[in-house]
């Protein structure tokens, strides 16, 4: 072709031509009805000579081109042979492909990490635009889209979400997914050589449901999933407060009542509700001050929350009155025997004071006295001043006092 000649290949604009050995210049002549004078004239003899002279194996544009009064849009491709001076030429339409180029570069550029058109019937993929910023991204062209998916994924998933991101983007998956709705959409987290952490939402919808041509678009979500784990995180200890009794720290009122009551909905095995009330309170506040006395409550908390283990439950639902509530327990002896040793720790708070400290615990046992919260409470509370009106530090059960 560098000599003004060229064979004329596959042509459907002059299909007379095919086979032919024609005058290249004319034959671009002839393309000046299609294309636009300034493209066809990087395609002449001289002008190929001058980039095949720099060095280049090869370049491409894609330009509009006119048939028919159509606008479309196409890709010519020139490749140059090391050892001859000739140049294939290769021109094929890219309307389709520039469109979506253009919805990308308009639309999604500027907000995601990358944009692919995927050909799920030959598991092949072409990405369209791609992000900058230096996070990690696959091929931008893929013959091979189920084993590049797998390799990235090990390569830059976290390892928590490296099972679940496989499995959501094997082709099976999302076309099963994408029948199922418009969109299939999950997030993960990426491994970021710069930034460290970060988090991705990965969206796939049909671009051509017949063809099974269909869209995936990645974004960039660190920012807003740090901020609603922030929030999550705030929302929590917010809550954590509002369950918790400010002076002891242990459960407040609602807080143990809402505990109890969900512990007791998934029993599995017999639990015990012990009501714990201070004896002789109200004297250590007469005679110390108010000062004493929320120290003291605030010494009985901690000994309670350090007699338990750490799936059971310890609150304050006012005054001087204490719950503790064990998960499964094995007997009821066995649990008169930790509320005796409730009452002596407490007991041994008679130190600080001039006075003993004690206390008188009455004891329900689900589901025997009941299966919810109120009953078991009620029944527990009874038999708390049934201790304290007889003698106090003791411990009542349904079974009598001890």
């Amino acid at each position: 072709m560098i000599n003004d000649l060229a064979r004329i290949k596959q042509s459907i604009d002059y299909p007379e031509c095919i086979g032919e050995t024609v005058i290249w210049t004319e034959y671009l002549d002839a393309y000046k009805q299609h294309l636009h004078s300034d493209d066809v004239e990087i395609f002449r003899p001289d002008s190929l000579l001058k980039i095949r002279q720099s060095g280049q194996t090869s370049f491409s544009i894609e330009i509009p081109y006119i048939s028919n009064q159509v606008h479309e849009w196409v890709k010519i491709e020139a490749h140059f042979d090391n050892q001859k001076d000739y140049a294939t030429i290769i021109v094929r339409k890219t309307s389709q492909e520039h469109l979506l180029k253009s919805i990308v570069d308009l639309y999604v550029y500027n907000t995601c990490d990358y944009f692919i058109y995927l050909d799920v019937k030959n598991d092949s993929y072409t990405m369209f635009s791609g992000s900058t910023s230096g996070t990690p991204l696959p091929p931008s062209v893929c013959d091979s889209y189920s084993t590049e998916i797998v390799k990235y994924a090990n390569d830059f998933v976290v390892p928590e979400d490296r099972e679940m991101v496989i499995h959501e983007m094997t082709l099976p998956r999302v076309l099963e997914k994408l029948e199922q709705a418009e969109t299939h959409v999950f997030t993960c987290g990426i491994l970021d050589a710069t930034r460290g952490y970060t988090r991705k939402r990965l969206e796939y919808r049909y671009y051509d449901r017949a063809t099974q041509m269909v869209l995936l678009c990645r974004t960039d979500i660190t920012d807003l999933y740090l901020d609603s784990l922030k929030k999550q995180e705030e929302l929590q200890q917010a809550l954590k407060r509002a369950r918790t009794d400010s002076l002891t720290t242990v459960l407040n009122h609602q807080g143990i009542q809402d505990a109890i009551s969900d512990s007791l909905a998934n029993a599995g095995a017999p639990s015990a509700l012990l009501v714990i009330d201070l004896d002789n309170f109200k004297s250590i506040n007469d005679n110390y001050g108010h000062a004493a006395g929320d120290r003291l409550l605030r010494q009985v908390g901690k000994i309670l929350r350090s007699s338990v283990r750490a799936d059971d439950l310890v609150g304050r639902i006012g005054g001087d009155e204490f719950l503790v509530y064990f998960h499964n327990i094995s007997s009821v002896p066995e649990i008169t025997s930790r509320a005796h040793q409730l009452c002596k720790a407490i007991y041994e708070l008679s130190h600080d004071f001039d006075r003993p400290i004690s206390c008188s615990i009455g004891i329900a046992i689900a589901p025997d006295d009941g299966t919810d919260y109120p009953t078991l409470f009620n029944h527990a509370d009874t038999l708390a001043y049934q201790a304290k009106s007889n003698g106090k530090n003791q411990v009542a059960t349904s079974l009598g006092e001890s």
